[in-house]
């Protein structure tokens, strides 16, 4: 195996200007190489480095000496494949941004490493192309899990087919195939949105003119919530056309489609924001507008809790923790890994009606 090594160094010219970077290729250290300059078998070399007793106590302080002295370093990744476990999960996400996604790392980061487990993170930039390649990396690294949120062009799973029938077992998280015969954990988003919605219509019930602003329509957990949305103003008797739809892919969607909407015949007396992202550019149309919150315009959200903090209004919002959403994911996949016999269905972690404000 070769490792490249970089090594930046400056030499004298008859000016005396520095040259640049160059790269130097260092062969790794393997135990054929000890072996062949001690002159013995590479298995009694490795059997010298794991302390065997079969190994006399000469040899192996012959051995390890050698070793410290050549910069021998053990191939974790070989040895694991031997034995059939890696220690590593991969974990396939559709962003990083900066709401919600850094708190599920967070979580499964911290449930990893105290079971002695790496985390490769792996981000397929919400392309489908670039989340097969990352579930192929997965394969060829022999990662003994996968914990998956997938991008907004997966139509399926076909793709993990083949980590699954290798036995990888994979965990779906938030992002989600809500049909597909497999292992999920995910935010209850229609009971989450119809929480939202029952505290806008308590804080201001003669409300007739509602907005919605909403993902791709073709995520899972958009379809959940606006199912809630509907549902929730269907029964507390809001006419169909006090309801609009907005769908922004993007905070700067959000915002633009804010502007227009407050400028139009549509201007919402309330707001409802599926998320952080779609949030923070809702509040950037609020600042540029002028809106007074909650005197010109009611705001309500569903949130990871952290955005809400750092807004100098009042706002209610469903608090929707990734951390937990990851260390229930991760609890989730450590079992399957165990091999215990959990049936492949959807799982939902708790949530509340939180406010900003005392």
């Amino acid at each position: 195996m070769l490792v490249i090594k970089t090594v930046t160094y400056f030499s004298k010219t008859i000016n005396s200007t520095p040259s640049s970077t160059q790269t130097a290729i260092v062969a790794r250290v393997t135990i054929k190489d000890i072996a062949r300059q001690l002159h013995i078998n590479p298995s009694t070399v490795s059997r010298a480095l794991r302390g065997h007793p079969d190994v006399s106590g000469p040899m192996k302080e012959s051995v390890k000496q050698l070793a410290e002295k050549l910069g021998y370093k053990p191939n974790f990744m070989a040895i694991n494949l031997r034995r059939g476990r890696t220690h590593t999960i991969g974990l396939i996400i559709p962003e990083i941004a900066p709401f919600f996604f850094p708190s599920l790392i967070k979580a499964i980061e911290e449930a990893t490493h105290e079971k002695g487990y790496n985390l490769l993170i792996l981000h397929s930039n919400d392309q489908i192309d670039r989340e097969i390649e990352n579930a192929e990396i997965c394969m060829n690294m022999g990662v003994d899990g996968v914990l998956v949120s997938l991008s907004r062009q997966s139509q399926d799973i076909e793709h993990f087919q083949e980590l699954q029938s290798g036995g990888t077992p994979i965990v779906f998280l938030d992002k989600v195939i809500t049909n597909s015969n497999s292992h999920k954990v995910v935010m209850p988003g229609e009971a989450a949105t119809g929480m939202a919605i029952s505290r806008l219509l308590a804080d201001l019930p003669v409300a007739r003119n509602i907005t919605g602003f909403f993902a791709a329509p073709r995520l899972s957990i958009t379809e959940d919530r606006i199912l809630g949305f509907r549902k929730a103003l269907q029964e507390h008797g809001v006419p169909e056309h006090g309801i609009n739809f907005e769908t922004a892919d993007n905070p700067g969607q959000a915002q633009q489609k804010m502007l227009d909407l407050w400028n139009s015949p549509q201007k919402p007396e309330a707001v409802f924001a599926m998320s952080d992202e779609l949030l923070s550019g809702i509040v950037q149309a609020v600042y540029q507008l002028g809106i007074k919150i909650p005197d010109d315009l009611y705001l309500v959200s569903i949130s990871d809790g952290w955005l809400p903090q750092f807004l100098p209004f009042p706002l209610p919002y469903v608090k929707t923790s990734g951390y937990e959403l990851g260390k229930a994911s991760a609890a989730l996949l450590f079992k399957l890994i165990m091999k215990l016999p959990i049936l492949p269905q959807t799982h939902y972690i708790d949530v509340r009606m939180e406010s900003n404000r005392p």
